[in-house]
């Protein structure tokens, strides 16, 4: 459930985000059409924390009134240049099976924990996943949901942090986390209708961790 930021960080991260600039308006597409939700929407990611580069998380998210079976899904970490730089494979810590219950339902969610991660959880489904590299998901690199191993899956959904990263990128990229925003326990979060438009500028905005 998310949670409305403190007046004071509120302001420090909207301070954040003016100062480092949001992409320029022809880059933004005229007017804002809704498509039809997918099944499973990436619904949150954190990048850094206050721990540190490896206090991360990603989230996703059933919207639909049914089950949803993740058996031989993975989700795809990508660096600036636009090469995935992992994969993880949507099983439970013991290699076991994942469904995520309906939509408003405690397990309807799936959150992918980093290695210092320093929030806390309501769902059931929770993966301890020791993210690659120093930085671990890239704060610039992007995060993508896909139904299968294969080279050519369908992309579920995806979101990036910079315009390079065309294979997660949906539109205009989201706003980066920082140092700053790290402190400020920020993430890249949905809009609260959970919308998906296409464009992660669009349907992310930085607000305090909801995990």
């Amino acid at each position: 459930m998310r949670r409305l930021l403190s007046g004071a960080a509120a302001l420090a991260i909207a301070s954040t985000i003016a100062f480092a600039g949001l992409a320029t308006a022809a880059e933004e597409p005229e007017s804002p059409e809704v498509m039809q939700l997918p099944a499973v929407l990436i619904n949150e990611v954190s990048t850094m924390g206050p721990n540190g580069p490896l206090d991360e998380a990603i989230e996703i998210i059933n919207t639909t009134s049914e089950q949803v079976d993740l058996s031989n899904w993975v989700i795809r970490i990508y660096n600036q240049r636009n090469e995935v730089i992992q994969t993880i494979p949507l099983v439970d810590p013991l290699g076991g099976p994942l469904t995520l219950a309906p939509a408003n339902n405690v397990g309807s969610t799936l959150v992918l924990t980093g290695a210092e991660f320093s929030g806390t959880t309501s769902t059931p489904n929770v993966l301890p996943v020791r993210f690659t590299g120093a930085e671990g998901i890239p704060s610039l690199g992007g995060v993508a949901v896909f139904g299968s191993l294969a080279p050519t899956a369908f992309k579920i959904d995806g979101v990036a942090f910079s315009a390079p990263v065309s294979a997660a990128k949906e539109g205009v990229h989201a706003q980066p986390e920082n140092q700053r925003t790290a402190q400020l326990n920020g993430s890249n979060t949905r809009n609260l209708l959970n919308q998906d438009t296409n464009n992660n500028q669009r349907d992310f905005s930085l607000q305090e961790r909801t995990f």
